[in-house]
């Protein structure tokens, strides 16, 4: 009896995670012989990991899998907020969807990366005069301060800042360890308070939002289908996404100062070279470690028989780094990504499949934009990176150095790019 509880223990994806962090489906699949689909169980229930093109493709078939209820609670309602469209199935989940296809259409995030561009370049000359800066922190107020005026909220100033603050720290408690999470909590009822608030001042015409703008496009849904609270959740999602590519940000500056041979392409604003290097920041750093899914039906694998209701998980980072796909994945080569675009399926670190009708995530082009406008004014910049921001820690999620990426010695190196330059907003 005891044998078989200490395997269930070591089968148990919840308990490794919370002790292993990104290192534990890894090390499940050690532990199984290096298959790529691997047996497990999750929070009593059985599942199999999946990870790769194959996996991917099973984990994103909607007829096999919903989404709706996936999502561990405690994490579910911090992250995501009541009624979010990630919860959703169906007809109800594509016209969620379509919203916010809507609201991150090209022009609308050509407009956004534009904005973020003028934003950096403010901050770029404060970091130089300073000459010492904590990057992540940085590009939080950045990224926060030109999503909130983009999506019209109206919220300004030292305003802005706080609430651009409370978004970060929502999505640094996801991994639900140690004393980031109740810090997530408090940050989720602050934020969700203010968006509400939003909402409420759009809708009654206290304070109208610009036409277009996300708050607008929200603001229209009759109540019925997009209650206030609701409305508020979404308004959220859209704009906490924006201010978490301040971790692929941050982690930016690591990846130019280990391939400084791809600075003066940067800087120069080459686009090949900025999608090249953006996709492989956001392939070789982590972030999500894993998404689980539930069966809609019963289902055969190469390792047996699971029953309706039990988990299929797609192993994010692993897919991200099979070595099938991406040869010597465990280096930082972006040059991989030049003349080649990722696929729906082989490619996932903001989800696989089709973001109209799937749960990819719909802001992708949003951080995409987002990295080309950081990478191009980092490179313009010389910089020494702390000991600590030299690191990418596996034992936290999300992953974050420990000082935050501290840059030193920071100052100007080459021009700075003009209005619209480079990134794919331009």
């Amino acid at each position: 009896m005891a044998g078989a509880a200490q395997e269930r223990i070591r089968d148990e994806l919840t308990v490794r995670l919370l002790r292993d962090r990104y290192r534990a489906v890894g090390q499940l699949r050690e532990i199984s012989g290096g298959r790529d689909w691997v047996g497990a169980r999750m929070l009593g229930r059985r599942a199999v990991v999946v990870r790769g093109e194959a996996g991917a493709r099973a984990f994103y078939d909607s007829s096999l899998v919903t989404r709706r209820g996936a999502m561990p609670a405690p994490v579910r309602l911090v992250l995501f907020g009541p009624g979010a469209v990630h919860g959703l199935d169906g007809e109800r989940h594509a016209r969620r969807k379509q919203l916010f296809l809507d609201v991150v259409s090209t022009d609308a995030v050509a407009r956004l990366s534009r904005l973020v561009g003028d934003r950096l370049d403010e901050a770029v000359a404060r970091w130089a005069a300073r000459g010492t800066v904590t990057l992540f922190d940085e590009l939080v107020e950045v990224y926060g301060s030109a999503v909130l005026e983009w999506g019209g909220t109206g919220t300004t100033g030292a305003a802005a800042r706080e609430a651009s603050r409370d978004l970060a720290r929502i999505v640094d408690g996801f991994g639900a360890g140690g004393s980031a999470y109740p810090r997530a909590v408090l940050a989720r009822v602050r934020a969700q308070r203010w968006a509400l608030q939003v909402v409420r001042d759009a809708r009654s015409g206290v304070k109208p939002a610009p036409e277009g703008s996300a708050v607008a496009l929200l603001a229209a849904v009759p109540k019925a289908e997009l209650p206030d609270l609701v409305a508020a959740t979404e308004l959220l999602n859209i704009v906490r996404p924006t201010v978490a590519v301040a971790y692929f940000g941050a982690y930016a500056a690591q990846a130019i100062a280990r391939r400084p041979d791809w600075r003066a392409d940067l800087a120069a604003g080459s686009p090949a070279h900025l999608r090249a290097f953006e996709h492989e920041v956001r392939r070789f750093y982590p972030f999500v470690p894993l998404l689980p899914g539930r069966l809609r039906r019963s289902w055969s694998w190469e390792g047996g028989r699971l029953p309706r209701r039990s988990w299929l998980v797609l192993d994010v980072l692993g897919t991200d780094r099979d070595p099938r796909l991406w040869p010597d994945p465990e280096e930082l080569r972006p040059e991989r990504f030049l003349g080649r675009e990722p696929t729906a399926y082989d490619y996932v670190p903001h989800g696989g499949g089709d973001p109209a009708t799937g749960h990819r995530c719909p802001g992708e082009p949003i951080a995409v934009g987002l990295l080309e406008q950081t990478l191009q004014r980092l490179a313009g910049l010389d910089y020494e990176l702390a000991p600590d921001g030299r690191e990418v820690p596996m034992g936290r999620v999300p992953s974050l150095p420990a000082d935050r990426v501290r840059l030193t010695g920071v100052r100007r190196i080459g021009p700075a790019p003009g209005p619209g330059s480079a990134a794919s907003g331009a």
